[in-house]
């Protein structure tokens, strides 16, 4: 009875101490924000000039934090401070101290020759540290400095690894690469399942490139069964994020009828997008549209502007197009000198017929006009040419 008594009063006591520390614990005010919290919360109402003000103390005492905010602040012209070799002291400083962000930002800074002297080799040795700590970002960028062998020995099966890394990390960019290893058997043996399924896992997540590389395995591949529906389907996810290719070959698809019913006006719309971000193969087909009417009024000077755009980015075939406009008069003022400098641009890219359109040109010029269209043909490839 009585080890009944004793078992009972100490439960009690027991319990009612549980209620008095909960009760305290509820009544206990949260510790004021220090100087750090207190730069973040200005830095989020964008006021830099009070973040800059906390946080250059801490960042002199030695904080590694705060060291990298600041840094971040005088790179990212936060406060109109741009100030990239200052950047490069304060964010080495935190490197210094194992920060991870720090030191992959700092490898990417040295990969650029932003705020210090670029060095693949350096930039390399601090994304090392950082991927070694499990930083997706610099296990990525590692990734690609060992494929393409900058800054370190080239070796697709370091590379192979540190995308492996990565991708298990969620990086989507990293399950892109992995995939295209897999599959073209490329520092891995080829293996098409494995090779897919990171493919789908980045597509999924929302992966731009990996739709895209998806949509062209459905178009024809060793990889999967040809599906013109899944490869239109893929291009579409990828065209409504915002990229630009996807918006073009989706215009392409549907003016085609590929994988989906013909459709010139939606097609149009999505050249227009892509245009919109100064896309040159979309300025190209809207050139074509303008001349066609395909989804469009017919308007053969904004078909000529067009196929501009899209030369002066080396669109072999708008450049092609242009000669054939100049040397007609139709949408421009026919002029035979511009026409045989684009012909020989076009010409350089391989296009069908444009060396037999400069050639045949060339003998039809005056001999005054021979010299001037040689120097604006030689301009004109200094800078309207571009390596197919």
């Amino acid at each position: 009875m009585i080890l009944h008594l004793t078992r009972y009063v100490l439960l009690i006591v027991i319990a009612s101490t549980g209620i008095t520390s909960i009760a305290a614990e509820k009544n206990k005010k949260p510790a004021p924000p220090g100087d750090f919290e207190k730069g973040l919360s200005a830095y989020e109402k964008k006021d830099f000039a009070t973040a800059l003000m906390l946080w250059f103390p801490l960042a002199e005492t030695g904080d590694a934090q705060a060291q990298f905010r600041l840094g971040k602040m005088y790179l990212d012209q936060k406060d109109k401070r741009k100030d990239p070799a200052e950047a490069a002291n304060w964010i080495t400083k935190s490197a210094q101290q194992n920060y991870v962000e720090a030191q992959t930002l700092l490898g990417q800074m040295y990969l650029k020759g932003v705020g210090v002297k670029r060095s693949f080799r350096k930039s390399a040795d601090w994304l090392l540290k950082a991927a070694r700590a499990n930083d997706p970002k610099a296990q990525y960028i590692l990734a690609k400095l060992y494929y393409y062998g900058d800054g370190v020995p080239r070796s697709a099966g370091k590379a192979a690894y540190w995308y492996t890394k990565a991708a298990k990390l969620d990086h989507t960019g990293a399950q892109n690469k992995l995939a295209l290893m897999y599959l073209n058997g490329d520092g891995l043996k080829k293996k098409n399942k494995k090779g897919l399924k990171w493919l789908e896992t980045a597509a999924n997540a929302g992966n731009t490139r990996a739709q895209i590389n998806l949509a062209k395995l459905y178009l024809g591949s060793d990889a999967v069964k040809t599906d013109h529906t899944m490869a239109y389907n893929w291009y579409k996810k990828a065209a409504e994020l915002g990229n630009a290719e996807a918006q073009n070959r989706l215009g392409e698809m549907l003016e085609q009828a590929t994988g989906t019913k013909k459709d010139t006006k939606q097609a149009f719309d999505w050249y227009q997008k892509a245009a919109q971000q100064d896309y040159a193969a979309s300025h190209y087909n809207m050139g074509r549209a303008y001349v066609h009417g395909y989804g469009t009024k017919k308007d053969i000077k904004k078909a000529v502007a067009a196929f501009h755009k899209a030369a002066e980015k080396g669109h072999g075939k708008a450049q092609m197009d242009l000669g054939v406009a100049y040397y007609t008069g139709r949408g421009v003022a026919p002029d035979s000198v511009i026409a045989y400098a684009w012909f020989y641009v076009a010409a350089a890219s391989n296009v069908k017929d444009a060396r037999k359109n400069k050639n045949v040109l060339y003998k039809k010029l005056p001999t005054e006009d021979k010299k001037k269209a040689v120097s604006l043909a030689t301009e004109y490839k200094r800078k309207y040419f571009s390596k197919p």
